[in-house]
């Protein structure tokens, strides 16, 4: 007989010295909720022997994939962007100032190990990246922040005594949105930004057992910015039906923490206007692509916190 017990888990993340190497972890996430999981490509074999029967399997590879979804802590959401197709400068001592921009290498500098105690279980996954990545604020404001992550393989770890982090999240009253850049609007109630840098486990021949992902390597790259705001005049339809870009800036400040978050060649993909209902507001739902400036960057991560973390 099975017995329901309440749910209970940790989650810690610890960047790797060497790939695909198992480290304890040195950061506890709080989080919403999580699906990693062992993905094993099992070959199935049906070859023609007089038979219509399945005949039997083979091992196949594996590798790592799943989301995290938490709250974006100003000392949390760094871990895992580093982990992301993006460059890291750090600056300032205290706050601590993390500048994140995208590059265009073909797997990241950091990999993560990511251990998860679901229960009494505890599991251990190495080489994990972050193929992409939302920051998003719904109607209940808090800031939110989603990864979805392909790893190499899993292990089993000892037992976790976490740690947790004491820093407040976002929530309503903590947002800046300028649309453009500098000219700040206060119509917006609703704000996504996904990074998808298309990742992909790469197998190579190898022996001893050895199934697991070699490494991650990273696709096409695009970036994304969706709203939800009140439609005013036709100024802002009209720049949409003529590819006009703009800057687009979201900031999330909660005392000396911040998430500032530009895009700073931003052309708006869709623009849907819809009155659903008599007595209701006229509403523009705009999501934006993210085209490269003139330096090569179609986006910055700008995380200002006071932990010194990297």
């Amino acid at each position: 007989m099975a017995v329901a017990i309440g749910a209970s888990g940790i989650l810690g993340v610890a960047r790797e010295v060497t790939p695909n190497t198992y480290l304890a972890p040195e950061k506890f996430i709080p989080f919403i909720s999580e699906s990693l999981g062992y993905v094993q490509d099992t070959v199935w074999r049906r070859p023609i022997r007089n038979t219509s029967g399945l005949v039997g399997a083979v091992f196949g590879n594996v590798h790592i994939e799943g989301e995290i979804n938490m709250e974006a802590f100003d000392d949390c959401v760094p871990y895992f962007l580093t982990a992301s197709r993006t460059l890291l400068v750090k600056s300032g001592a205290g706050p601590y100032v993390y500048t994140f921009t995208p590059t265009s290498a073909a797997v990241p500098v950091k990999t993560l190990s990511i251990s998860i105690k679901r229960n009494a279980e505890v599991m251990g996954y190495v080489g994990c990246v972050v193929g992409s990545y939302t920051f998003s604020v719904g109607p209940d404001g808090t800031l939110m922040f989603n990864v979805k992550v392909v790893g190499s393989n899993e292990t089993t770890q000892a037992a976790l005594t976490p740690i947790w982090p004491t820093t407040v999240p976002f929530g309503a009253g903590m947002y800046t949105m300028e649309i453009p850049t500098a000219a700040q609007v206060f119509d917006t109630d609703s704000f996504e930004f996904t990074s998808e840098d298309n990742a992909e486990p790469q197998y190579r021949l190898r022996s001893g057992g050895q199934r697991g992902a070699m490494f991650v390597k990273f696709g096409e790259s695009a970036a994304s910015i969706k709203v939800e705001r009140d439609f005013a005049d036709r100024a802002d339809y009209d720049n949409f039906k003529g590819l006009t870009s703009q800057s687009i800036t979201f900031k999330a400040t909660n005392a000396a923490n911040v998430i500032n978050i530009t895009c700073p060649v931003a052309i708006k993909d869709t623009y849907e206007v819809a009155m659903p209902s008599q007595g209701d507001l006229l509403r523009a739902s705009v999501t934006y692509q993210a085209a490269i400036n003139t330096t090569g960057e179609h986006f910055t991560i700008v995380v200002t916190s006071a932990a010194n973390i990297i």
